[in-house]
């Protein structure tokens, strides 16, 4: 990682890779989307360079939260933009796989879980399996299920996860969080425009509930990403 940029989200100040793995608006959605209460402990699995732990800490002052994150430099990243931003209280980052949470964190230790998990089958076109976003966005060092697995293990009962996955593997997301018993609460569908098939779906669950789920109306995202409800 060589060339890095600087750029600023809402409050908060980003260093993140001019050529690798750069967050996208899905950070942000979900980041929207989740809902932790006030002194909640949070998990993120896959931090990236720490922008959804970052806007969740800005939005949420008095949650803590850990982020893991497999990618040494993406988490040398998140280090440091956590200093820049003054939240080495709030966030702790962990660098380990997140397949390896059960020697890492006590099971039951989190009230919420958020992750947007790498989506892209690892055979899906020509990629190179050594790039940071190849690592990122197609599912060679963990998978989806791999994430809810995480999220099933480090939830206490009650506790709840938010993720944002393509709209067309709707069906995947949904049974695999109940496979987790990680029950879908809450949806929301997001949509490029008014006249488009949507593309990603937020989803909200919550571990060993009750069956009943709240589809929000959808989220259509307007020219330059602004939404509007």
């Amino acid at each position: 990682m060589n060339r890095i940029t600087r750029d600023s989200i809402e409050n908060i100040e980003v260093l993140q890779p001019a050529d690798g793995y750069r967050f996208s608006i899905d950070s942000l959605l979900l980041a929207d989307f989740a809902g932790p209460r006030q002194r909640d402990r949070v998990l993120e699995l896959g931090a990236g360079c720490g922008i959804i732990s970052m806007l969740l800490a800005d939005r949420y002052p008095e949650i803590h939260i850990t982020a893991i994150e497999i990618q040494h430099p993406l988490a040398g990243l998140a280090e440091k933009n956590i200093r820049i931003n003054h939240m080495e209280e709030q966030i702790k980052i962990i660098r380990e796989d997140l397949n390896n949470i059960q020697r890492i964190l006590p099971a039951g230790s989190f009230d919420y879980v958020v992750s947007n998990p790498p989506y892209r089958p690892p055979d899906t076109g020509r990629i190179c399996i050594n790039s940071q976003e190849a690592l990122a966005r197609h599912e060679i060092l963990t998978t989806l299920t791999g994430i809810l697995k995480a999220a099933r293990y480090a939830l206490r009962p009650g506790g709840r996860i938010a993720v944002i996955y393509p709209a067309d593997r709707s069906i995947s997301l949904f049974s695999g969080m109940r496979e987790m018993s990680l029950e879908p609460k809450r949806a929301r569908f997001v949509h490029p425009d008014a006249n488009s098939q949507a593309r990603m779906i937020l989803v909200e669950g919550c571990r060993d509930a009750g069956v009943e789920l709240r589809v929000l109306q959808p989220l259509i995202l307007k020219n330059g990403g602004k939404i509007r409800s």
